[in-house]
């Protein structure tokens, strides 16, 4: 099955959940902002939603700055 992510196509096990995809790109769901097809997924989701095939992803991990 295949994702897109931030623009990168990566194929995924079936059932794959959107924490296990993170883990897989070495970012901390604690710190990550997601938004699934357009939608945010609220992080205590993560772990339960599950990746389907022609998922767009939009990963992005907040910086703090002044």
């Amino acid at each position: 099955m295949s994702v897109l992510v931030n623009g990168k196509q990566y194929e995924l096990g079936t059932g794959e959940t959107l924490a296990a995809l993170l883990e897989r790109l070495g970012v901390q769901g604690a710190y990550a902002l997601v938004e699934r097809n357009g939608e945010p997924v609220e992080r205590e989701r993560y772990a339960n939603v599950t990746l389907e095939s022609g998922d767009v992803l939009v990963v992005a991990r907040p910086v703090a700055g002044g």
